[in-house]
């Protein structure tokens, strides 16, 4: 080496250039690197016995080919998703990601004692009752009647009044669950009749479909289902709850590594 060279090779500006080309080499040949996608004999095979359930025979080889490169162009298309974050922004995926993740966490409960489902029973009595059922007579009128306290005055006194024609469930409700009448004349009807007497009138209650004068004709009263008819129900929700409570429990853990902040 000539000592030219030499006093180049010493050179501190020489080094920094050596060091700054050797960066920009890898950072090329990183930048380069493609993600890789396996298609294993596993794949082959599990393309080739989906058709073969669908078609009832095994692909061609061209068909097995057309398979594959379907399914590289759909794992293409997942991966650019991901990368590009489209599961951040659409809801229904992002639920269905957190369900998949649940399902995954939830450990598969022991098998109960009877002991343990009898207590579940007790400790949420207020699942395991047979609803309060109504019969009611019903004035449905589509528009708000002009007078409705002389009507209901009338209504109380005795007075026959058709009102309109066009609900769909006519004037008489024969024991209707509480739900049921929630659901079709609403709230706030369910909660004046729970207070009622039988032969009390009330209204005008309004619904989706008009207004209603509702005389409370009968009530058969919530009342709690005995343990016998519904001991597979509280084995289902006995066994929900061990599996949510191991989800809450691996969740925890799985926060510790996120940081938090509030903004």
């Amino acid at each position: 080496m000539s000592a030219r060279m030499q006093r180049i090779v010493r050179d501190p500006l020489f080094v920094f250039c050596l060091l700054g080309a050797g960066c920009f080499l890898l950072f090329a040949a990183l930048a380069e690197e493609k993600e890789v996608i396996v298609v294993s004999d596993a794949l082959r095979e599990q393309l080739a016995d989906d058709f073969r359930v669908i078609q009832g025979r095994p692909p061609h080889a061209e068909e097995l080919e057309a398979l594959l490169q379907r399914h590289l162009g759909d794992e293409v298309l997942f991966r650019e998703a991901l990368a590009r974050g489209l599961h951040l922004g659409d809801a229904r995926i992002r639920m269905m990601l957190i369900e998949k993740m649940r399902f995954l966490l939830a450990d598969p409960p022991e098998e109960p004692t009877d002991e343990e489902l009898v207590a579940h029973y007790l400790e949420n009595m207020d699942r395991y009752v047979r609803e309060a059922r109504y019969s009611l007579r019903n004035i449905f009128f589509q528009t708000r009647p002009e007078d409705p306290d002389a009507l209901l005055a009338e209504l109380e006194n005795g007075a026959e009044i058709d009102g309109d024609p066009g609900f769909w469930l006519g004037s008489r409700l024969v024991d209707y669950h509480a739900s049921v009448v929630r659901n079709v004349i609403g709230p706030e009807a369910l909660r004046k009749i729970e207070s009622m007497s039988p032969g009390d009138w009330v209204g005008p209650v309004e619904s989706p479909r008009g207004y209603h004068f509702l005389r409370l004709d009968g009530r058969v009263p919530e009342r709690p289902l005995p343990f016998a008819e519904v001991s597979e129900r509280v084995r289902e929700d006995w066994a929900q709850a061990r599996r949510d409570a191991s989800i809450e429990q691996r969740l925890d853990g799985l926060r510790a590594g996120y940081a938090i902040r509030q903004r």
